[in-house]
């Protein structure tokens, strides 16, 4: 497993009340969709030839639960413990901007730095963790678990040292039309950034057909 570190600063971040953004509501909350990787190998295994369990990323969700942000945070199971969130490419997919969480799931830690491996043997080779520098308004939390904000997951996305591909490209796309003027906040983000993050970012932003301001 690898392990990347990219600030010392402990993240403050806050999780958002609702994803959404939406009022609360006075309605009876939806239920979280149940967790199946605690079940036996052989029991998962015999309820996705039955068509019970269907394939969700890297996980399984029952079929009679729809593909939502809380089943596929589900089906995650535990690569989202309590101290890490979901990141990048597999926030984008947990967003539902892309149709494949990555070859490797890629979280952050939410407390402390990065570990250099994660405590479940069998989880090592699935996920890389990294320690990002968080504000306020970077996580948002999907039911129990944590995920990187639309916005903060177009930043990791247009900054990250992997390639740009298409499957990014249209996910950055998507996750940008969720909040008019995107485009200038993340290139101001980036300005605090190091040099090589800030280019990279306002090169990906050309490439989307966006010319932040002051570029």
């Amino acid at each position: 497993m690898t392990s990347h570190s990219s600030s010392r600063q402990v993240p403050t971040a806050r999780a958002d009340p609702q994803s959404s953004g939406a009022p609360p509501s006075t309605s009876r909350p939806i239920p979280s969709p149940p967790r199946v990787d605690h079940w036996a190998p052989a029991l998962r295994s015999a309820a996705l030839l039955t068509g019970t369990l269907v394939r969700s990323g890297p996980g399984l969700r029952p079929v009679s639960w729809p593909d939502t942000e809380k089943s596929r945070c589900a089906a995650l199971g535990g690569l989202l413990l309590e101290r890490y969130a979901a990141a990048e490419q597999t926030a984008a997919w947990i967003w539902g901007a892309c149709r494949s969480p990555g070859p490797r799931m890629r979280l952050i830690t939410l407390r402390g730095r990065a570990p250099a491996e994660f405590e479940l043997v069998g989880l090592r080779r699935l996920a890389s963790i990294s320690h990002f520098r968080l504000v306020e308004g970077d996580i948002a939390r999907i039911g129990e678990y944590s995920v990187t904000s639309r916005s903060r997951t177009v930043y990791d996305l247009l900054r990250s040292p992997e390639p740009f591909t298409a499957a990014r490209l249209v996910a950055a796309r998507l996750l940008m039309l969720t909040e008019p003027g995107i485009a200038d906040r993340l290139a101001t983000r980036a300005d605090a950034a190091s040099p090589i993050d800030r280019a990279r970012v306002r090169e990906r932003l050309r490439a989307l057909g966006l010319t932040p301001q002051g570029a």
